[in-house]
């Protein structure tokens, strides 16, 4: 594969994370319902995502394809957990799914219109983070390498940078 490939290839993967990064995080939440872990959830979901991504039949959904993921994800992180907490059974799971899935097209479009906008108003050094670990294969250990940071310290970065975009998006969108 050439570096023009994997660039074009890159830049499709962050495009359909970029449409369905809301709806995916919100269904990535409600298996979860801890903020931290569901931080932590979505950005493995993400790396598992691109890994897979030379798998993914454009001939479906993204969104529902990356479910599927989170979903599998969802089962590990719990397992791995080892304790006994209080999670939604996979049938609520999947009516959940149906219901992001049922979001007006209008709704979508002005939210991928306003997060456009706020992640424009991100400032230069977390667009960059961002991009890097959205976008290069070895996301945010990576990207966490290359900065001399730990790992956690660039998840953490992430949350708050998400945080930042969550309550832009909500005063563009007026609620």
């Amino acid at each position: 594969m050439t570096t023009q490939d994997v660039q074009s290839q890159k830049a499709e993967f962050a495009r359909y994370v970029a449409e369905s990064q809301a709806r995916l995080y919100g269904y990535v939440h409600s298996l979860v319902p801890d903020l931290n872990h569901a931080d932590d959830l979505y950005q493995q979901t993400v790396l598992m995502l691109w890994s897979k991504f030379h798998e993914f039949d454009r001939e479906r959904s993204f969104f529902a394809w990356a479910c599927g993921f989170a979903r599998f994800e969802a089962a590990n992180f719990v397992r791995a957990l080892s304790r006994q907490r209080q999670f939604f059974s996979d049938e609520l799971s999947l009516l959940l799914v149906e219901a992001h899935e049922e979001m007006a097209e209008d709704e979508l479009a002005d939210r991928r219109e306003a997060l456009s906008k706020c992640v424009e108003k991100l400032s230069a050094p977390d667009r960059a983070l961002l991009t890097e670990c959205y976008l290069d294969p070895g996301g945010v250990p990576a990207a966490a390498a290359r900065r001399n940071r730990s790992p956690h310290s660039v998840y953490n970065s992430l949350r708050r940078i998400r945080q930042a975009l969550l309550r832009c998006i909500t005063r563009a969108l007026g609620r």
